[in-house]
């Protein structure tokens, strides 16, 4: 009995000293933390070009943008050492300590994609806390779509980001399809803005380490999010239409069904591409499944999502003979023969250089001014 009264006294004297050791071991390691993201941001010393925000969740076509990006960032100049890459992780836990650590000569490169508007209001808030805490730094937001969904809070918030965007004389938008320039240009009119392709097509299969395959059956790469505008009936009726034809297909998408780190990135894309790149043929309501397949020479209709982004890039490389735009199932079963038929296809964006150079032209003068 007595050796039990010791042990239990003994387990409550001890228990608050193991917390308080192990509250000031985690303490400790939060300190070492903070104190490598300091160094990442900070050094070496210089000037440096920052992405900040970096995706983790597992749609490949955002991480495709930030693998191209950061390629043509290297294109303009900036070698590997001065691109600082900062992602969701760290903005979520130091965003009041990256603003304040960010110096006054660093580039900001806001990642390109489709996040300006409201429908994804986490993204598009990360593009307007950028602007505003850098509004003394350069800054250039990548090709974008920006969308405002119609109705009082569409209106609302197209507003509200006039207060953010608008006359910034050190920002430049970039806007990835005609439409969206359009939009940009009304909202921000006292702001610089460009017009320019989805940043993945300034790139090629060899940006990302992937290669050519051996080619068979087809792939349906369609939305199941909120973007999704076919309707049920209508997907069905497309896979009918496939089985009448005699016509074997399988299904995929742009998710890669795991966390995206920094080191898995390349070869989660990679691997997504070269899944395209097996294919004869792909049916896709996704952009980055069009530009993917446009990349690999992979024969490819698209149709369109609930916004104007699929069509708007689909004209950048509407010269493409092996891209097809489809409006409806039956134009998809219009282009199958010709498509089917089409072989050694290769990918070439030398009609959209001259759009890319524009925009090497803004980042090399604002990232070295």
């Amino acid at each position: 009995m007595t050796t039990m009264r010791i042990a239990d006294s003994l387990k409550r004297f001890l228990r608050p000293v193991y917390w308080w050791y192990h509250r000031q071991w985690e303490h400790h390691l939060e300190r070492k933390r903070r104190l490598r993201k300091w160094r990442e941001i900070v050094f070496p010393l210089g000037q440096k070009v920052y992405l900040i925000g970096t995706p983790s969740h597992d749609n490949l076509g955002d991480s495709a943008i930030v693998l191209a990006q950061k390629a043509f960032l290297k294109s303009c100049g900036w070698e590997e050492d001065r691109i600082v890459e900062l992602t969701d992780e760290d903005y979520a836990r130091d965003w009041e300590r990256i603003r304040k650590w960010v110096p006054k000569n660093g580039f900001i490169a806001q990642l390109g994609g489709g996040h300006l508007g409201n429908q994804w209001r986490n993204e598009e808030n990360l593009h307007r806390r950028q602007v505003s805490a850098f509004a003394k730094n350069r800054n250039v937001i990548f090709p974008q779509t920006i969308c405002y969904l119609p109705g009082e809070d569409g209106d609302a918030e197209g507003k509200a980001s006039t207060e953010v965007y608008d006359g910034r004389k050190k920002l430049t938008m970039v806007a990835r399809e005609k439409q969206s320039y359009d939009i940009m240009t009304s909202l921000y009119p006292n702001t610089r803005v460009l017009l320019t392709p989805d940043i993945v097509l300034s790139a090629s299969m060899d940006t990302f380490g992937a290669k050519q395959k051996r080619r068979e059956g087809v792939l349906l790469c369609l939305r199941s999010d909120k973007e999704r505008s076919l309707p049920v009936e209508e997907r069905e009726n497309l896979e009918e239409m496939l089985r009448s034809k005699g016509i074997a297909f399988g299904y995929t998408d742009m998710y890669s069904g795991q966390k995206v780190t920094k080191q898995s990135r390349e070869m989660q894309v990679r691997e997504k591409m070269e899944e395209l790149a097996s294919a004869r043929l792909v049916i896709t309501d996704r952009l980055h499944g069009m530009v993917f397949c446009a990349l690999a020479g992979t024969p490819c209709i698209a149709m369109s999502s609930s916004n104007h982004k699929v069509r708007g890039t689909y004209e950048w490389i509407s010269y493409l003979p092996y891209v097809r735009y489809a409006k409806t199932p039956e134009e998809v079963e219009r282009y199958l023969p010709e498509l089917l038929a089409m072989e050694n296809c290769r990918y070439d964006n030398a009609p959209l250089r001259p759009w890319f150079d524009k925009l090497a032209e803004v980042v090399r003068k604002d990232a070295h001014n």
